[in-house]
Parts: structure tokens; C-alpha cells; sequence
């Protein structure tokens, strides 16, 4: 067993103050503009940060052909309370997680182009900054047998890329989607235990979703997706591939509904993982099965609607 093994208790105190301000506006040459900023004082323990959250969305119309998009976005996101504590838990004899106190929230700040043609196409162009990303990494401890799982703050994640989104239909029986994604990653972090990483990596994304109308009350889905190797911290990610199969029947009046459905049908969608990085050579086989094969009948009752419920909040409950 593991010496000094103990209960632990803590308490946080945090603070955050918001303001807000936004200007919309609308022009007859077909420019319309949104702005907003919304300013944040945010303290805990000792760490107090003034911030502000820019919002903006700025749409042309040149055209019923042609229309371009720009949309600059911000926002915070907050850790679990269970990582802002210091504690240990001992999954097995060799991995354990590791949660310390002083882990901050992240800045997210991203940029968007967008150009549509013929109000089907489109063609965009994206930015993302992460500062203070945090995340669970992997390290193999140098002074003992240990795999320890740790969630700490990054320097900063960044990404941009290109996409291209293009739907097809042949006559009334074939409806279909290409989207193609080329994204570079960055993550650096400076203080990463004693091996301080600052990693890049080129990384494509392609999807087609294809549906097959047989006739009125009954169709058949086949879409697929892949996407290249790529990276997370340390971590190297091999490529995955999600092949989807499935089929609706409507029937008596469309009362009636009969759903099949078979998701990664090829058992591929879950990536190898590995580190080779600076002295740390690990293998991960999660051993997922991650096919699932579903059922669902549905019979419609006359008038009836399904009543919405507004969900609670509790990502930042962690478990």
C-alpha cells in the first residue's frame, strides 16, 4: 500500500464581477455589424485577473450569390473544483492523479471568416488562441515506478486552419455532404515537470454524409470520417476512422417509426497513443469497443409534445 495515505479536506473562495456593454447595427448597402465586450474581475486564493471578452459579428451581403462573414468570439473556461485542490488518488500500484491548488481558468480567444456562395458553399478560414488551456497530461516519474496524471495550465493551445464545406444531391434519391479540414496545432508548456514541450503538427479532417432516399417513408444513411495522426501535449495520436450505417421506416401514417442505426461500424474511431518525448516511452491500449448498434421504434400519439426541461449546470462538479 501507499504511506501516508489521509483524508483531506479544502475550501474555495472565487469571485467574479461582470460588466457588459454591446452596439448592433444595420445598414442599407447590406452591412450589418454586432459588438459587445464584457469585462470580468476574477479572483481566487491568490491569484486576481481583470479581463475582457470581446464580441463581434460583422455580415455582407454582395449578392444573393455571394455573402461574407466575420465573427470574433471570447470567452472563459473554468476548471472542475475537484482539480482546484491538491490531492492524490491512487488509481493502482502504478498510476495515480495528481490535482493541485493554483490551477487557473482559460482564455479562449478565436477569430472566423466566412464566404458563402450561392447560399450553399462555404469557404472558412479560422483562428484560436487558448491561454492558460488546461488539461490532464501524462509523465512518467523519474525517481520512482509512477504514471501520473496531472491537470495543469499550458503556456497556451493554438490552432488554425482552413475548411471546406460542400453539400451534393443527385436527383431525389441521393443527399450529400463534403467537409474537408486542414488545421495546425500548437502546444507549448514551459514548465511541464522537467521537460518543457513546445509542439506543432499539420492535421486533416475529412467527412461525407450520405443519404439515400428509397422513397417517401424510407431512407438509408452511410457517412464516414477521418482524421490523420495527431498531438495532445507529450502525447502522439494515430488516426482514426468512424464508418455510420442506418435506416428509418416511417409507416402506418407515419404514426410509426422504426430506427436502426450502427455507429463505427469498423471498431476505428478510438486512437493508438503513445509518448516518445525526452526520455518518456509509453504505449496506451484503452482497449475500447466502441461500436454500438441501436434500436428505437416510435409511435406518435396525436398532439403530443415533448415538454423541455432546462438542464442544471454541474460540468464544473467534475465526477
Amino acid at each position: 500500500g501507499k504511506e501516508n495515505v489521509y483524508n483531506s479536506s479544502s475550501r474555495l473562495y472565487e469571485q467574479t464581477t461582470n460588466f457588459y456593454a454591446g452596439f448592433d447595427k444595420e445598414f442599407e448597402s447590406g452591412l450589418s455589424l454586432s459588438l459587445s465586450a464584457t469585462g470580468e474581475y476574477y479572483s481566487i486564493g491568490d491569484y486576481h485577473k481583470w479581463a475582457v471578452y470581446p464580441q463581434a459579428n460583422l455580415n455582407y451581403s454582395l449578392s444573393r450569390k455571394h455573402t461574407f462573414m466575420l465573427g470574433i468570439s471570447s470567452k472563459k473556461n473554468y476548471p472542475t473544483y475537484w482539480d482546484m485542490q491538491t490531492s492524490t488518488t491512487y488509481m493502482n500500484g502504478y498510476e495515480e492523479i495528481q490535482t493541485i491548488e493554483g490551477l487557473r481558468p482559460a482564455n479562449v480567444y478565436s477569430v472566423n471568416a466566412n464566404y458563402l456562395f450561392l447560399q450553399k458553399y462555404m469557404l472558412s478560414l479560422f483562428y484560436e488562441r487558448t491561454n492558460d488551456y488546461f488539461t490532464m497530461d501524462m509523465y512518467q516519474a523519474k525517481d520512482r515506478l509512477a504514471l501520473v496524471y496531472r491537470t495543469q495550465n499550458w503556456n497556451y493551445y493554438q490552432s488554425f486552419g482552413m475548411s471546406v464545406n460542400i453539400p451534393f444531391s443527385i436527383g431525389e434519391w441521393l443527399s450529400s455532404q463534403v467537409n474537408a479540414t486542414v488545421v495546425n496545432d500548437r502546444n507549448r508548456f514551459d514548465n511541464f515537470f522537467d521537460i518543457p514541450f513546445d509542439r506543432k503538427k499539420w492535421m486533416f479532417v475529412g467527412a461525407l454524409d450520405n443519404t439515400f432516399k428509397i422513397k417517401e417513408t424510407l431512407s438509408f444513411e452511410l457517412n464516414g470520417n477521418i482524421q490523420t495522426p495527431f498531438i495532445q501535449g507529450t502525447l502522439d495520436l494515430a488516426s482514426l476512422f468512424n464508418l455510420t450505417a442506418g435506416m428509418k421506416w416511417d409507416f402506418a401514417k407515419n404514426k410509426c417509426s422504426l430506427a436502426i442505426r450502427c455507429n463505427d461500424i469498423l471498431n476505428t474511431s478510438m486512437p493508438d497513443m503513445r509518448i516518445r518525448f525526452k526520455g518518456q516511452y509509453l504505449d496506451m491500449n484503452t482497449g475500447f469497443y466502441t461500436r454500438i448498434t441501436s434500436l428505437n421504434f416510435t409511435y406518435r400519439f396525436g398532439g403530443y409534445k415533448k415538454k423541455g426541461f432546462k438542464n442544471i449546470d454541474t460540468s464544473r462538479f467534475g465526477h
